[in-house]
């Protein structure tokens, strides 16, 4: 089986298809042209892969194996970019240390007010 085989067979069931659903969506003549591409003995032509990834919202280089697949589908997953995701790390952070911040001003508040006054007695 070829890479690009066993990612239409993933595919196709992760979206919950049987090779004749695949066949009808993709207007191939019965279920045996989807067999013959999940078992290498045919490629499917690129105007295929392409139909195929926009069925299974995915890309045609998750298809072919240039990329590594997500083994759920691509709804669980929220596609930023990495400057964005560092700012966002970065504005937890500081959310963070301030929020020990006022833990820690709360905490010597509180232990002020449990010590006795040395003045009074």
């Amino acid at each position: 089986m070829s890479i690009v085989g066993e990612r239409i067979k993933k595919y196709r069931e992760l979206k919950g298809w049987n090779q004749h659903q695949l066949a009808k969506t993709l207007k191939k003549s019965g279920k045996a042209v989807i067999s013959n591409w999940e078992t290498g003995r045919n490629d499917p032509s690129l105007a295929e892969l392409r139909l195929m990834a926009e069925l299974f919202d995915t890309t045609v280089a998750q298809l072919v194996g240039e990329v590594p697949m997500l083994e759920e589908p691509r709804e669980q997953y929220i596609m930023i970019k990495k400057d964005d995701l560092i700012d966002l790390q970065r504005k937890a952070l500081e959310l963070e240390a301030d929020r020990i911040n006022s833990l820690k001003g709360q905490l010597r508040l509180a232990e002020k007010n449990e010590r006795p006054d040395d003045g009074q007695a």
